[in-house]
């Protein structure tokens, strides 16, 4: 295995053990899915797109941009924090008191759900710290155009792949059926995770 080989490796590695770990990204498909196993597949398809954003930016050196100008980290530390206590408060919201829950009103259309994915991953700060890190840190500066096509695809297709098996494994009738008469708590504390999530990130950075 030649030197670049290895870098993406290492960086592909990586970045499993980051997507696997929970956070905003699972914990919004996990809620989805337990609600629509196609709602879930679209929101994972979104979330592709902005991984592959944030992978270009931070092998093109946003790293160094954000460290330069400590506004733009508040102004992304401050617009995701608002942004997942935002889709916290919608998880609870439709338990609210006198709300109706209907398949209506809890399956978005396919562009809400693609703009949600993309949006909870593009403020995710779990993934604004990663990708705007890790290339320095293995040197995946160095590599050449090809395995930066491949790390910039690949990364968040390793991701999307992840969020995939989430959605199948969630969704299935099996599960749904051990968790049918608990989805308004998980949905509950699901929304409580992302406003914690969102909370600290307002709070500490």
């Amino acid at each position: 295995m030649n030197e670049q080989w290895h870098v993406v490796a290492v960086l592909l590695a990586g970045h499993f053990i980051t997507v696997a770990t929970p956070g905003p990204n699972s914990t919004f498909i996990l809620q989805m899915a337990l609600h629509s196993r196609r709602a879930a597949l679209i929101a994972a398809l979104g979330i592709f797109p902005a991984g592959v954003l944030w992978a270009s930016a931070g092998l093109a050196g946003m790293g160094q941009l954000i460290a330069a100008a400590p506004m733009l980290e508040t102004f992304l530390r401050v617009g995701g924090g608002a942004y997942l206590c935002y889709i916290g408060w919608r998880m609870i919201a439709r338990y609210r008191k006198g709300a109706v829950v209907t398949a209506a009103t809890t399956t978005p259309s396919v562009w809400s759900l693609l703009g949600m994915g993309f949006t909870t991953n593009f403020l995710n700060p779990k993934a604004i710290a990663w990708y705007t890190s890790i290339f320095a840190a293995t040197g995946a500066f160095e590599l050449t155009t090809p395995y930066r096509i491949g790390v910039i695809l690949g990364m968040p297709g390793l991701g999307f792949l992840w969020y995939l098996f989430i959605a199948t494994i969630v969704s299935s009738a099996k599960v749904r059926g051990v968790l049918s008469g608990s989805t308004r708590w998980i949905d509950i504390v699901s929304g409580m995770m992302m406003i914690a999530f969102g909370g600290k990130l307002l709070a500490f950075g």
